[in-house]
């Protein structure tokens, strides 16, 4: 697992934006905690699955149109990079083949496809699906190291029902982000990110002196997140002292001052 503290509180400000939170007589803590759901709503969007690296500006959001297309084509990838199918009895001519495969016969198997030219299971190691074997194969990161030689998995039912498991697991990752931007007021992801809650349990912690928030992700996948973090803070810095710029201008405007 990768697990990622992050923090949002009022050192995060500088003069500039303490200054304007004060002209407007804004509740410090507040707006901290509004920073902090649109600083978890970014790392939600740049943390994967994305098709093609998404923008930080343009209208707040958890992910892109076509991510979660792409989170499901990496994880078949990657599921069948792990794993490959020994195939239903009758798909296999050699009638020994066929009958080990439907007692079970992994020995047997393995021995045979140690020989058969051609073949790209020749060599592999043979066994009964599960999720831990498959799950063995991957690195800590969730990932398929190149290289990684993959096994022969019995029966294609129990290996079918392995990879719909994985498929449902796209969008964990997002989720641990987006739960904390939820928490903090910002509006619901899609379905297929936010049916993830109750597997990531993002811990939030808010307090008021100092104006504080802190939250904890921790699953799968972050490493990505984790490169784009300082990038992330500094995007979302920028605009938050734009976006107080901007209202202090729009007081000035209805008290009458002339502004540029």
């Amino acid at each position: 697992m990768s697990k990622q503290t992050f923090s949002v509180d009022d050192t995060l400000y500088r003069a500039q934006a303490k200054k304007l939170v004060k002209q407007l007589k804004l509740e410090e803590v507040e707006v901290v905690k509004e920073q902090a759901g649109l600083l978890a709503q970014l790392l939600a969007k740049v943390t994967p699955p994305f098709d093609g690296f998404p923008k930080m500006s343009g209208r707040p959001t958890y992910t892109t149109p076509r991510a979660l297309k792409a989170g499901q084509k990496a994880v078949r990838a990657g599921f069948f990079s792990a794993v490959k199918k020994m195939g239903a009895p009758n798909k296999w001519d050699d009638k020994n083949i066929r009958a080990a495969i439907r007692r079970g016969d992994t020995a047997y198997l393995e021995a045979r496809l140690k020989h058969m030219k051609g073949s790209n299971k020749r060599g592999l190691k043979v066994t009964q699906y599960s999720d831990k074997m498959r799950n063995n194969q991957r690195n800590t990161r969730g990932r398929v190291n190149r290289g990684t030689q993959p096994i022969v998995m019995l029966n294609d039912k129990d290996v079918n029902a392995g990879l719909r498991r994985a498929l449902n697991n796209v969008g964990i990752a997002k989720a641990s982000f987006a739960e904390a931007a939820v928490k903090l007021g910002r509006k619901a992801p899609p379905k297929w990110i936010a049916r993830h809650f109750k597997t990531v349990n993002t811990n939030l912690n808010i307090s008021r002196s100092p104006a504080r928030v802190s939250f904890t992700a921790d699953a799968k996948g972050l490493d990505v997140t984790n490169r784009r973090t300082k990038a992330v803070e500094r995007f979302r810095m920028v605009a938050m002292v734009k976006r107080l710029e901007q209202l202090v201008r729009a007081e000035a405007k209805k008290s009458g001052f002339k502004t540029r």
